[in-house]
């Protein structure tokens, strides 16, 4: 399943790349939901690559306490990642 999303988003990249208009699909990028640096978008792409980041939209009670829900194991997830990036860099 991971390779199908692979290609999925590589081909939504290069489409984007190219110049076609409504390309949209789902990347891990900066945010400020919820007081977490990085969350889970639909992004429109381009050009430019990751041109605009779509807003949620509107969540019913269950999304928004399934969202409370993960915030903490998000937040201890992006954490790992920062640090492990941090300790390559040096």
């Amino acid at each position: 399943m991971e390779a199908y999303a692979a290609v999925k988003f590589a081909d939504a990249c290069l489409h984007g790349s190219r110049g076609d208009a409504g390309i949209a699909e789902c990347a891990f990028v900066a945010s400020q939901v919820n007081g977490l640096p990085f969350f889970a978008y639909k992004v429109q792409l381009g050009h430019a690559g990751a041109e605009e980041v779509l807003p949620l939209g509107p969540l019913n009670a269950y999304e928004r306490a399934d969202l409370e829900k993960a915030e903490k194991q998000l937040a201890t997830s992006i954490q790992k990642g920062i640090s492990f990036i941090k300790k390559r860099a040096d």
